[in-house]
């Protein structure tokens, strides 16, 4: 790779450029014009050769220095950047015997200002519950919300009794923000190093993750027989433990149905999450600053190491293949061992390898210092 001069470095060429083809010059001393151009043309110099060095870098997704320049690697693929997207899901609305009415485009909104809009209006005459779907009034992973979440009238509803509402059964989900450059970058990478084959396990892993929101995907090849293809895939920035729901697996489904090749049995579920609860013993320096930097470092390795269990065959060329899993306790010891301040400690539990079972996947589960 080209190493960029420095100003100074530029400059003290310019100098003794001058004092060579100068003769009695020197672009040292002050004052004097030669001093001065040798710096005009050190500072131009680096700007053009600056520039030189940007669009290098653009000439390669790995090492594209920004979203413009990567943008273009994408639309030579026709890969877009995943955009940001609604969240949406039903409220209940609980109502006493004056009964309530909503109409379509009414607001609820969050304790924090977090705004939703029924989609379709309705009401009820007397005491009861009323579920109605919403979608939120912004884009963005801020706006899901789990079951129960209490909700507040801003307008479009009307009742002589003072209703009630929350998130309903099923959460408000979906919403996920624009896709990040490194995770746009990995998926460019990929479909350059994978080239479609008409429903190679490659093609599923790059029709998964271009529904927003899709982090990991995992496929197993031949699970019910000649034809059939299953798909995991996970949702790390949308969910805490990456298992998506109900209403992302449909998603992901239709999106791939308008892709797969025709005849192929195509089952889309997310995985199942196998915790794993840890006990630390005997950890020096004990104190909450070591103890966070252990989880955080956990968090990173589960994010790293977890695969999803399957009864594909194992190749090195496809690591997104659902093969069997054994998570290793190993692992586990390492990542704490890797956590900034931590001296030694033991590792209680577990107490061995953990071998999966098909379609689970291991998740950090409780965290215990002893």
């Amino acid at each position: 790779m080209f190493a960029l001069p420095t100003v100074k470095d530029l400059m003290q060429r310019a100098r003794s450029a001058f004092r060579a083809n100068l003769k009695g010059s020197d672009a040292w001393l002050w004052p004097n014009n030669v001093y001065v151009s040798a710096k005009v043309i050190a500072g131009m110099t680096f700007e053009v050769i600056g520039f030189m060095s940007y669009v290098s870098r653009q000439k390669f997704a790995v090492t594209a220095p920004d979203l413009d320049s990567l943008l273009l690697h994408g639309d030579e693929f026709g890969i877009p950047i995943r955009p940001a997207t609604p969240a949406q899901g039903r409220i209940t609305i609980t109502a006493d015997a004056s009964g309530v009415q909503a109409q379509a485009g009414a607001i609820l909104q969050r304790l924090d200002n977090v705004e939703y809009v029924v989609v379709d209006g309705g009401g009820r005459s007397n005491a009861g519950t009323l579920q109605l779907a919403v979608i939120s009034v912004s884009d963005g992973k801020v706006n899901n919300a789990i079951e129960g979440t209490p909700l507040t009238f801003v307008s479009g509803v009307t009742s002589a009794g003072a209703p009630t509402a929350a998130v309903g059964p099923g959460d408000i989900a979906l919403g996920s923000d624009v896709e990040d450059i490194e995770s746009y970058r990995a998926r460019i990478l990929f479909r350059k190093r994978n080239p479609p084959h008409g429903g190679a396990a490659s093609d599923y892993v790059m029709w998964a993750e271009a529904v927003s929101g899709v982090s990991r995907v995992f496929v197993e090849r031949l699970w019910n027989g000649p034809g059939s293809v299953r798909v995991f895939f996970l949702m790390d920035d949308v969910y805490p433990n990456g298992i998506p729901g109900a209403a992302d697996v449909v998603r992901v489904r239709n999106h791939i149905d308008t892709v797969k090749p025709a005849g192929v049995e195509l089952t889309v579920a997310a995985p199942v999450a196998h915790p794993l609860n840890i006990t630390i013993a005997g950890l020096s320096p004990n104190t909450t600053a070591v103890h966070e930097a252990i989880i955080a470092e956990l968090r990173d390795m589960f994010l790293r190491r977890s695969r999803v269990a399957g009864n594909d065959t194992e190749h090195p060329g496809m690591p997104f293949l659902a093969t069997p899993v054994t998570f290793s306790r190993s692992w586990i010891w390492q990542a704490i061992a890797n956590a900034s301040g931590e001296d030694r400690c033991v590792l209680v539990s577990p107490n061995a390898d953990i071998p999966l079972l098909r379609t689970e996947i291991a998740t950090l589960g409780t965290v215990t210092f002893i």
